[in-house]
C-alpha cells in the first residue's frame, strides 16, 4: 500500500473516533446492517457498498431503523491541514464518481469534513456541497492486471 494510503486509513479512523465523541448518535453498521439501510432506500449494494463510512440515527438503535427518515448516511472525509482553520473552508479531498452520484440522489446523504486537530466536524447536503466547489478533476485511477503465469 502506498503511504498516503496508509496515511489516510490513519487519518479516518481518527475521524470516526471523533465522530464517535461528538456525536452520540454516530454509527458505523456492519455490513448485514448496511445491506439492510441500502434495502430500505432502494441503493444497489454491490455498486455502493463502499461510498458510506457510517450513519446518523435519528431513532435510539440500528434495531429500530424502519424507514429513511430513521437514519443519514455519511461519506467522511478526514483533514488535519494546519491551513485549514474553519470548517468546511479551503478543505482539499478526494470522491469517487460513485459517492459523488449516491450524494445527489439520495436526500438523507451527508458528506461530513472532519478535522482532527481541530476536534470538529461539519456536515453538508449536496446543494451545499455544489456551492462550495472551487476545483474539481477527474483523476483515473489505473490497476494493472497480474502477470500471467
Amino acid at each position: 500500500m502506498r503511504e498516503q494510503n496508509i496515511q489516510n486509513l490513519k487519518t479516518e479512523k481518527l475521524g470516526i473516533t471523533i465522530l464517535k465523541r461528538l456525536l452520540g448518535e454516530f454509527y458505523v453498521p456492519n455490513k448485514s446492517q448496511l445491506k439492510k439501510l441500502y434495502e430500505i432506500i432502494d441503493i444497489d449494494y454491490k455498486k455502493y457498498s463502499r461510498s458510506v463510512d457510517g450513519i446518523l440515527l435519528n431513532v435510539n438503535s440500528i434495531e429500530e431503523i424502519k424507514a429513511k427518515e430513521d437514519f443519514i448516511l455519511l461519506e467522511i472525509k478526514t483533514t488535519s491541514s494546519k491551513s485549514v482553520t474553519e470548517l468546511p473552508f479551503g478543505v482539499f479531498f478526494g470522491f469517487t464518481e460513485n459517492e459523488e452520484k449516491l450524494f445527489k440522489s439520495i436526500d438523507n446523504f451527508r458528506l461530513c469534513i472532519v478535522h482532527t486537530k481541530l476536534n470538529q466536524f461539519y456536515l453538508l447536503d449536496y446543494k451545499e456541497y455544489n456551492s462550495m466547489i472551487q476545483n474539481k478533476r477527474i483523476q483515473y485511477q489505473i490497476n494493472f492486471k497480474s502477470k500471467s503465469k
